[in-house]
């Protein structure tokens, strides 16, 4: 017989589990890496846009500077939530279970309970993963604190793609200014400094808002003929919404997502912030090392589960050691479009 609690058994039931919907990880994330390693060193090679010289063809060639590199050095942050079940747990109605019904053996209420709480645990560590790739687009930046964590990981936005409007520049301003504009310098930044065509951009539900009920945007697409830029809002996703394009730059999504802080519902997505970003950027999610006796391979989530005798409780657990990296950052751009 084989114990359902071995490792073995709780990685085949965890692959089986269908993921939290994650809009910023599905849309730029979308790629992965597994490392066994504690530290995950990328190296990094920036061109520039440099033209051949001019010479004369009884002149010798001329020598051209070699392209250095970068290595970034990451340390994926650790995740282990875990829970207890309890003998008295095992006493206590299911959800949904008739108060009258019965015919479920300890092993059987084992076994349902063990499903969801796998569940719970992947969805918390799926959600977190969220979270960071938020705070990487937003900020530029993941600040990770715990209990015995303080740790702050820079990907190095350059300051000209964090951009704060002000004054008559904000979207609130309906006389003086361009939304249209101002997205269409973005993308081009973008172009500038990475190369990449940026084709997605994310707001906020307050930027949304200003967005589409500007008169800049309002007069362009009340405008027949100028199909290219269009506003029809339509249902994509779970957490997401699409309204339409801007003059074949990008798609413009809103995104609607919230995480719980301990008190309150916090939205992932800053309501006054716009991202603009090519998919097409190499942004992975890496994986660290499973620092644990039992893990002997890299994997994404290691489930682990024990008893403990007095008092009687099983316990279970989920490690992991995520971390969202959008190496090519030059190809995003954080707007704050309301003050």
């Amino acid at each position: 017989m084989i114990n359902m609690y071995d490792t073995r058994e709780l990685l085949e039931a965890l692959i089986q589990m269908l993921p939290v919907k994650t809009f910023l990880l599905d849309t730029f994330f979308r790629s992965q890496e597994l490392h066994l390693t504690g530290n995950v060193d990328i190296d990094v090679e920036k061109g520039k846009r440099r033209l051949a010289p001019f010479v004369s063809p009884l002149q010798q060639g001329k020598l051209v500077e070699k392209r250095g590199y970068n290595t970034e050095t990451y340390t994926p942050p650790y995740v282990k939530p875990k829970m207890v079940t309890t003998a008295e747990d095992m006493l206590k109605r299911m959800i949904g279970n008739h108060i009258y019904s019965g015919g479920m053996t300890g092993a059987d209420y084992a076994a349902v309970q063990l499903g969801k709480e796998l569940a719970i645990l992947d969805e918390m560590i799926t959600r977190r993963e969220e979270w960071m790739a938020a705070q990487a687009l937003l900020t530029g930046a993941v600040v990770c604190t715990g209990d015995g964590i303080s740790q702050s990981i820079d990907f190095q936005m350059e300051a000209s793609h964090k951009v704060t409007l002000t004054s008559t520049d904000l979207w609130s301003d309906t006389t003086n200014a361009t939304p249209l504009e101002d997205c269409e310098d973005w993308a081009e930044l973008v172009a500038k400094d990475s190369g990449l065509t940026v084709d997605t951009i994310i707001m906020g539900k307050d930027a949304a808002r200003a967005f589409v009920n500007h008169p800049d945007v309002q007069k362009k697409a009340d405008n027949l003929r100028m199909f290219m830029t269009r506003i029809t809002p339509d249902q994509i996703k779970p957490g997401a919404r699409l309204l339409g394009a801007i003059d074949a730059v990008s798609n413009i999504y809103v995104y609607h997502e919230w995480y719980w802080n301990g008190s309150a519902n916090v939205p992932l997505m800053d309501p006054k912030k716009v991202i603009l970003g090519s998919t097409q950027a190499r942004a992975v999610r890496h994986y660290g090392a499973i620092q644990d006796l039992d893990s002997t391979a890299s994997v994404s989530r290691f489930p682990k589960s024990w008893t403990e005798n007095d008092p009687s409780a099983r316990m279970l657990m989920l490690q992991s050691a995520p971390l969202p990296v959008p190496h090519q950052i030059d190809g995003f751009v954080v707007a704050q479009v309301l003050a």
